[in-house]
């Protein structure tokens, strides 16, 4: 599963989330992108964890934990899906596989969500994009 950075306007952007009690027996791991009730939305999970030498651990919640799934940002950074080579442009629609929950795609595949809106060019070499999670029940329609 790819992260997502949420990246918003000063001094606050315009994000929704809510509340969720981990279901899944493998975790869910803080960034990545998620379904929760019909919403794609980005895992957040308390405050990070720093180890030894001062450096970020990875976040992972396990069944039973509390987590916000934040739902709806004018801003998140996502990362493409990986070795496609694909180009984004502002204006793209923008989907994501709940079942691999690989990265996102500007090309609508069957089975895919569309979970938002370029809001950034993204050219084919680069790993990440920006856009605009629109915070809506995710749709399997073009």
């Amino acid at each position: 599963m790819g992260s997502a950075q949420l990246r918003t306007a000063a001094p606050m952007g315009d994000w929704r989330s809510f509340k969720f009690i981990v279901t899944v027996s493998a975790g869910l791991i803080h960034g990545d992108l998620t379904l929760i009730q019909e919403t794609v939305g980005s895992v957040f999970i308390g405050r990070p964890v720093l180890d030894v030498n001062g450096c970020t651990l990875p976040l992972v919640a396990a069944v039973g934990e509390e987590c916000v799934l934040i739902y709806h940002a004018e801003k998140i950074l996502v990362d493409k899906l990986t070795g496609s080579g694909e180009v984004f442009l502002p204006g793209d629609k923008v989907y994501w596989s709940g079942v691999t929950g690989t990265g996102v795609s500007p090309v609508y595949t069957s089975g895919w969500y569309w979970i938002g809106i370029c809001v950034q060019p993204a050219d084919a070499d680069v790993l990440t994009v920006v856009i605009d999670l629109k915070g809506d029940k995710a749709t399997l329609l073009e």
